[in-house]
Formats: structure tokens, sequence, C-alpha cells
């Protein structure tokens, strides 16, 4: 199966948190030129497509159960945790986003 582009990404835990607004994990994605060349072409085409009759949509919420379907796609990625056996929760986890051609 051919892949659009492949991004390797990775969660890292926020251990400077000073406050309950702050995010728990940052999201880092690493590109190498070429790939960031594939996706760059990848992301316009699918931005194209939503906009054609009959295109891909995506939910905009206005509130926990409100919502309205507006011209847009979404991107899927795997994510593996560092230790799959641990019981416990993931502290750093990897993955990568590779959508299909």
């Amino acid at each position: 199966m051919e892949s659009a582009f492949t991004a390797r990404f990775k969660f890292i835990a926020n251990r400077k948190k000073k406050s309950g607004n702050d995010c728990d994990r940052y999201l880092l994605i690493d590109f190498t030129p070429e790939e960031a060349k594939k996706a760059a072409k990848w992301l316009t085409d699918q931005a194209a497509a939503t906009e054609t009759p009959g295109g891909s949509t995506i939910r905009k919420y206005s509130s926990r159960t409100d919502y309205e379907e507006i011209p847009g796609f979404t991107i899927f990625g795997s994510q593996w945790s560092i230790d799959p056996h641990s019981e416990e929760e993931w502290v750093d986890g990897r993955g990568t986003i590779a959508p299909r051609v």
C-alpha cells in the first residue's frame, strides 16, 4: 500500500506545567524536506477535493452536542506506547502519519 507521505511523530510529556490550563503532552512531527513537499501536495489536493460537490466534511462543534458539517478532511495516524505490555498509562509515545495515495 503506497503512502502519499510519511512523517514520524512523538508525544512528549509537558514536564514544565505551570497551571491547570497547560497541556499534558506535546506533539512533535518530523519531516524531511522531501516528505514535507509530498505532504504539502497531499494537503493541497485534499483541500481542493473538499471544495468539489460531494467532497468530504468534518464536524464544527458550537457546543458539546451542536455541530454543523463543513468542508474538510481528517488525517489518521498510528501511535504506539513505549511499553505496550505496561498496565500504566504511557508517558511517551511514537508513531507514524502515512495517508494512503
